[in-house]
């Protein structure tokens, strides 16, 4: 039988309570909007700063009057973007003269200006490859720092920013995006191995700064990949602080600006003017490091054998996160390894390990399988002389995994190609191929990968680009222009759709592979159950007593009547006795 708590209403519960009804919009894994950025440099200002080095020679501050990069720049200026990129594409194409590196440029600018943010990106791209002999290559790195902020992860605007040297940052023209440059850089050095360089990096972030909680996120697992567990815990930490700091002084305005409501009311319609979408999003992103850093905490404590530790983060991870069934999944396995370090309290440690199992089981998390929790389940009856539960367990995985591995690899082998496989895993994403509803549900839980999502969401925003093309104005796609965008979107959106394939195609692979190793590890469990049950099979007819719970005064205890309850998951203990001969 297992048991359900439920925390006691009271001011110190309430009070987290109503922070966690923020709605988690999972921007780290979207790469949707990202902190609320400073402007992109406009105009033809920024080019008046002084010339890189090493040559060429800086770009003039205007084009010369008259001239056909002047019209274009007039029209940028203006703010007619259609006008202009047609003019600067003309110039950059070599249809009419002019200067080619710097409407290069200016049709990015122009490009990004519309909306074509991978079209933009192609352009600026351009440049990146020319490296420093292109006259604009340093004026790009801010550009790419905004389409880092409007394209997802899986454009590659980071593999872009990392060509450009620590030591570019140090110029004057990045005075405003110095530190978003740092942590941008700091994080490709990091994906690319080179954890000293981004640890430096990325520590140059200051404390004032919208980048500030990311990259002392980064740097927490950055430490933790470089075995430097101190530092690392410590900047975890600083993310927790920071995040609810600034969850606490957003609360504090907007208890001020209600306040503020109450008092002009009937005297005109002065009401409080609401929040940007950006803010929003900032404010939830900040929360999903705040979770992620819990989890990065709870890693370290679980690697070094501080079990209780470790529990004590995941339990910080609250319902509402994107996170919090795998938190609950690490939970139990730290309730289990708890045994070790604590044996007088075995049987508390079972039944919560046990209790964590049955809310992943919960109706409410159907899509979320973790398969290794059967084993983890199994095991625990097994050290508890429980064989015949532990052996049910068993047969429970039989009877469901090592077929769906089977259908697993039909999946591969029906789209042996990766764009192919693209269309079947959009369809497994959307609940709608047609496989069987368990298989399905497998296959999807491989699918819902963060870093997967994010090459998914590069393919919707080039489909958005796409449809926002059909909306132009004639002028603009029968001009040269328009043609160029269509072929970078062409170009970039089958690629994109067959890098997502091919991403899917290790994420189920990974998952028959975890599949293959539990049923080996099974078998070796039913088979020493089956050895056991030969000495002990009379004693589970007499369990004795379950130890009783610990309860503290936060919560209560109620006897689960088959109903899962939002407010218990995460609280239940299974009671479970060891039968075992001492």
């Amino acid at each position: 039988m297992s048991q359900r708590f439920r925390r006691r209403p009271s001011l110190l519960t309430l009070v987290p309570a109503a922070m966690l009804g923020l709605s988690l919009l999972a921007a780290p894994s979207q790469g949707e909007a990202g902190p609320p950025p400073p402007p992109p440099p406009d105009g033809g200002g920024a080019a008046a700063a002084g010339a890189p080095a090493p040559p060429p020679a800086p770009p003039p501050t205007a084009a010369p009057a008259g001239s056909p990069m002047a019209q274009g720049e007039a029209a940028y200026k203006a703010e007619d973007y259609e006008a202009a990129a047609i003019q600067f594409h003309k110039i950059a194409s070599g249809e009419i003269p002019g200067d080619v590196p710097r409407s290069q440029f200016w049709l990015g600018k122009s490009l990004y200006k519309l909306g074509f943010f991978s079209a933009s990106l192609s352009v600026f791209d351009e440049i990146v490859q020319a490296g420093a002999q292109h006259p604009f290559h340093k004026l790009t790195l801010p550009w790419l720092a905004s389409l880092s902020r409007e394209l997802p992860e899986g454009a590659e605007v980071l593999q872009k920013v990392g060509t450009y040297k620590p030591t570019d940052l140090e110029s004057e023209e990045f005075d405003e995006v110095r530190d978003e440059l740092y942590y941008l850089l700091g994080r490709f050095y990091y994906q690319k191995g080179d954890l000293a360089q981004g640890i430096a990096l990325l520590d140059q972030v200051p404390k004032t700064s919208d980048y500030y909680i990311p990259a002392k996120f980064f740097l927490g697992v950055a430490y933790t990949r470089d075995w430097k567990g101190e530092p690392a815990v410590e900047s975890f930490k600083e993310v927790l602080r920071r995040s609810i700091a600034l969850r606490e002084a957003a609360e504090g305005e907007r208890k001020k600006a209600k306040k503020k409501k109450v008092k002009v009311k009937g005297k005109g319609r002065r009401g409080r003017k609401s929040k940007t979408s950006i803010e929003l999003t900032f404010e939830d992103e900040m929360r999903q490091y705040e979770h992620l850093a819990a989890l990065g905490l709870a890693n370290i404590f679980y690697m070094v054998g501080k079990f209780d530790t470790a529990i004590k983060y995941l339990d910080k991870v609250p319902l509402d996160s994107a996170y919090f069934l795998d938190a609950i999944h690490w939970a139990a396995w730290a309730e289990f390894r708890m045994v070790e370090v604590d044996e007088e309290k075995a049987n508390q440690h079972y039944q919560r390990t046990l209790g964590y199992v049955h809310t992943l089981n919960a109706p409410f998390f159907e899509d979320y399988l973790y398969p290794d929790a059967l084993k983890l389940k199994a095991v625990t009856y097994y050290f508890n002389c429980r064989y015949d539960s532990a052996k049910r367990t068993v047969d429970e995985f039989n009877r469901r995994y090592p077929q769906t591995m089977e259908d697993l690899k039909g999946i591969l082998e029906k789209a042996p190609e990766d764009f192919q496989l693209y269309d079947l895993a959009l369809k497994i994403r959307q609940e709608d191929s047609g496989l069987d509803p368990f298989v399905e549900q497998v296959a999807l839980k491989a699918l819902q990968d963060k870093q997967l999502g994010k090459y998914f969401a590069y393919v919707e925003e080039l489909e958005r680009e796409m449809e926002m093309f059909e909306d132009m104005s004639g002028n603009f796609k029968s001009a040269g222009v328009g043609e160029r965008v269509t072929e970078d979107l062409d170009l970039a959106l089958s690629q994109a759709r067959e890098a997502t394939g091919a991403e899917a195609r290790t994420r189920i692979t990974g998952m028959i592979n975890e599949i293959k190793s539990l049923k080996i590890e099974m078998i070796k469990v039913q088979f020493e159950i089956l050895e056991k049950r030969k000495q002990q099979k009379e004693l589970e007819a007499y369990p004795p007593k379950p130890e009783k719970p610990h309860i503290d005064s936060e919560h209560e205890i109620y006897k689960y009547n088959g109903e899962y309850w939002q407010d218990e998951l995460g609280y239940y203990r299974y009671e479970v006795t060891s039968i075992c001969k001492e």
